[in-house]
């Protein structure tokens, strides 16, 4: 064990890892209730405050850690964690353990991914052991995104999840320094819905962090939604709840007495778990035209961010299937009928899409929705990377993951989404050959070089994807030499992605129409 004398919080405990001190479980905010405002813990007194444990979890389906180990295609061992709907406010801080002073380090925080519904800063396979870094929980499902007029009226407000991981950012701001870390210098990433997560705070008119990183997120694989859409998200929650025909004040009890899981079971497929266009958090519906400028103010975070780290994975698409059970029947009519209607103007260009993707009805359904899965991995992940690219002030750096995933499942051979943090937090090391392990070792040593201000690798040259572009690419499909190499195209050639779409765009057909119809086939 470890003691640390602290400036606000009094003496904490934590607990030796090898070279590593942990802290666990630190309550960052407290909750008057399931649905209210997280309340900064900006100090405390009384006895030693002991963190040698995980904290509760976030109330969310039980089975999730093991749902993304199967997109993993591996699995960790885990215990089992408590939920809690109250006390989940809390964070895990990992420093270096050294009986000299260290150097004041670099701080780096991770938002995990789950599409708003599940994850945990507890799952094994993001056990953090580098830098100063930092891990928040935030609520999840209901109790994190649902939201209405008459839930608002009584005070409670929308996109509790977003608010809870912007006063945890605030605590670590005003704790950070006791732990060792530069407050002035905190880098915030995020994976998958952590990452639209990310982008989200980029719109911030508050200074968060100096640095940004995002993974295979975006907020056009997850978009906000208006509050019309929320408040019929909420009546369809009633009726699920059976809480429909009750007087407001009474249903808004129940929503505050009936459990936790039942309320979250019994809504996990029955309504979306979205941010919403609240006028707060999130001013408006982004848009790619937007975020691809380079000479606007989007988003706000242009002001104060000074870098940039976006990067997908080569099949994040993959993850879509798990969302979508049962979409590939019938899935080549429908997604042609959807194409062809958003783009009435441009028939030519849908046809091209069409032969591009290899979607035709005359194929096997399986094989149809492998090629719908390519383009809505290039619309909802891959051009999103290239767009906050092209459009960022500062430098931006890009990254592809392309190292093919040798286990046996769904995406054996080829690189799926989460892959990369596999790789990146190397909690998987003993399963993976010398040669992955030293390309996981190089892929998180350019992230802890950014985390330290240090170009990683070459940046995106004035906002310039044609003549000014550089990326990194980490790995292959086929486990080819040069695992590890620098490409100066966006797309084509070792970059192993697809430019059909950037290029559609350029001939008239806005990224935006192509989100499009990613969202109506999914039924947003």
């Amino acid at each position: 064990m470890v003691s640390l004398s602290t400036t606000y919080l009094g003496e904490i405990r934590g607990e030796t890892d090898g070279n590593v001190e942990e802290y666990l479980g630190i309550p960052y905010a407290t909750l008057r209730n399931r649905w209210a405002d997280a309340v900064l813990v900006s100090d405390r007194e009384g006895p030693v405050l002991d963190v040698t444990n995980y904290g509760p979890t976030a109330v969310s389906p039980p089975s999730g850690c093991d749902l993304e180990f199967s997109i993993m295609q591996h699995s960790l061992p885990r215990g089992d964690l408590p939920q809690s709907h109250t006390g989940c406010l809390n964070l895990n801080i990992s420093i270096p353990h050294t009986t000299e002073k260290p150097p004041v380090l670099p701080v780096f925080v991770f938002i995990h991914g789950g599409g708003y519904e599940i994850g945990a800063s507890s799952w094994p396979q993001f056990k953090l052991a580098r830098t100063d870094e930092n891990y928040p929980s935030y609520r999840l499902g209901p109790f994190g995104f649902l939201t209405s007029d008459e839930l608002r009226q009584r005070g409670y407000k929308a996109n509790n999840g977003l608010r809870d991981q912007r006063v945890a950012l605030n605590w670590i701001a005003r704790h950070i320094a006791d732990f060792g870390g530069d407050p002035e210098n905190i880098t915030v990433a995020g994976v998958s819905a952590g990452g639209a997560s990310v982008m989200h705070h980029l719109h911030s008119t508050q200074p968060l962090f100096k640095r940004a990183i995002v993974m295979s997120g975006s907020y056009f694989l997850l978009p906000p939604l208006p509050l019309s859409k929320h408040e019929e998200n909420y009546k369809e929650a009633m009726a699920a709840l059976g809480l429909k025909h009750l007087p407001v004040d009474e249903r808004i009890k129940a929503l505050l007495d009936i459990p936790a899981q039942e309320i979250a079971s019994h809504l996990l497929r029955s309504v979306i778990a979205a941010p919403a266009i609240d006028g707060d958090i999130i001013t408006e519906c982004p848009t790619f035209a937007d975020l691809a400028a380079p000479n606007n103010e989007y988003p706000k975070a242009k002001a104060w961010c000074e870098e940039l780290l976006v990067g997908d994975v080569q099949m994040d698409g993959n993850i879509i299937r798990v969302l979508m059970p049962g979409a590939e029947v019938n899935c080549a009519d429908k997604f042609t009928g959807i194409l062809k209607a958003i783009l009435h103007a441009h028939p030519e260009t849908a046809q091209k899409i069409l032969d591009h993707y290899g979607i035709s009805p005359s194929n096997p359904d399986d094989q149809v929705f492998t090629a719908v899965l390519d383009y809505f991995n290039d619309i909802a992940f891959f051009m999103p990377t290239l767009a906050a690219a092209q459009g960022w002030a500062g430098k931006a750096f890009v990254y592809y993951f392309n190292e093919g995933n040798s286990w046996d499942g769904p995406t054996k051979g080829r690189a799926g989404h989460l892959l990369d943090t596999v790789y990146l937090f190397e909690n998987f090391r003993e399963f993976l050959e010398p040669e992955q392990q030293a390309l996981g070792r190089q892929f998180a040593g350019g992230f802890i070089k950014f985390c330290h201000g240090r170009a990683p690798w070459g940046s995106v040259e004035s906002n310039d994807l044609e003549k000014g572009f550089n990326a990194r690419v980490y790995g292959s499909r086929d486990g080819s030499d040069g695992a590890v190499r620098d490409v100066h195209y966006p797309f084509g050639g070792d970059t192993d992605r697809r430019g059909l779409l950037w290029e559609c765009a350029r001939e008239g057909v806005s990224l935006d129409q192509l989100l499009e119809v990613f969202h109506l086939f999914r039924g947003f």
